[in-house]
């Protein structure tokens, strides 16, 4: 299947903030699971090696949305380098009320940035090593590319991990993840009767998550077309690792990309 670059819903900047909060909030309660880590667990030794070649202790979530699987991948590293890497939580559209819960929660190794971060340009003051989880397939390919480019002018690190892809199985699974929504949607907290009207009497939030996730998989990028967007940078040191890892015990994948300056 090729990969279509179809509209997402949270892209949008007309969109409105309060569906992408409740969009956004579901995402972070289900990655709040006790099963929300194993996917990402081999990917994070990979990067907390990476890491340890850089020395980088900070850790910059692009495109974090609800932020959740950013701190997962955090705490895995943690588990490997003995020490709990900081994480700086960055969003083009930041849910300023999300990021501010997560930070409050997290005993003092996560912040966020308040201003937008476009993940094609990212500010030099935002140091670490780079990360985007499940958000790498909102950027077309000339923002992708532009994305790793970026980070290799500046010489940091930057890993990305997808757990969508263009299957079935996939697309399948998110379609189920409506039918959880629509059942854990009263234990969200803060629990708000917006988020209950806009779930249950008008689904606003149900169908815009289905058509994003959807779309989330068929817009994802497999190993061969990272590989192409690697290959059409400028000559560099630059070591890159791509890849997909299996999920154990589930029928589900990560697909990956490491990057970092050499050598190897």
């Amino acid at each position: 299947m090729r990969r279509l670059h179809l509209f997402e819903f949270e892209d949008q900047p007309w969109f409105p903030p309060l569906v992408r909060a409740c969009m956004t909030d579901f995402l972070a309660y289900m990655g709040g699971l006790s099963y929300a880590a194993l996917p990402y667990r081999a990917f994070a030794e990979r990067l907390s090696v990476a890491m340890e070649r850089t020395g980088d202790d900070t850790i910059v979530d692009l495109c974090s949305g609800s932020g959740g699987p950013a701190l997962t991948i955090a705490g895995l590293v943690g588990e490997r380098l003995g020490r709990l890497p900081r994480v700086l939580l960055t969003d083009l559209y930041p849910n300023l009320e999300r990021l501010g819960q997560l930070r409050d929660e997290a005993g003092g190794h996560v912040d966020f940035s308040s201003e937008p971060v476009n993940a094609s340009c990212v500010p030099e003051s935002l140091a670490g090593f780079r990360l985007i989880c499940n958000g790498f397939h909102h950027l077309p390919p000339e923002q992708a590319r532009a994305c790793l480019k970026d980070a290799v002018d500046k010489r940091r690190g930057i890993a990305v991990a997808e757990l969508v892809d263009r299957s079935a199985a996939s697309l399948l699974a998110v379609g189920l993840g409506i039918s959880a929504e629509l059942v854990v949607t009263p234990l969200i907290r803060p629990l708000r009767p917006s988020r209950l009207l806009l779930t249950y009497l008008l689904p606003v939030v149900p169908v815009c998550t289905l058509w994003d996730g959807l779309v989330s998989c068929l817009r994802a990028y497999d190993p061969r077309e990272l590989r192409e967007l690697v290959g059409g940078l400028p000559e560099s040191d630059y070591v890159w690792e791509i890849g997909r890892l299996r999920v154990p015990r589930l029928p589900a994948s990560v697909t990956y990309l490491i990057g970092r300056p050499g050598p190897a």
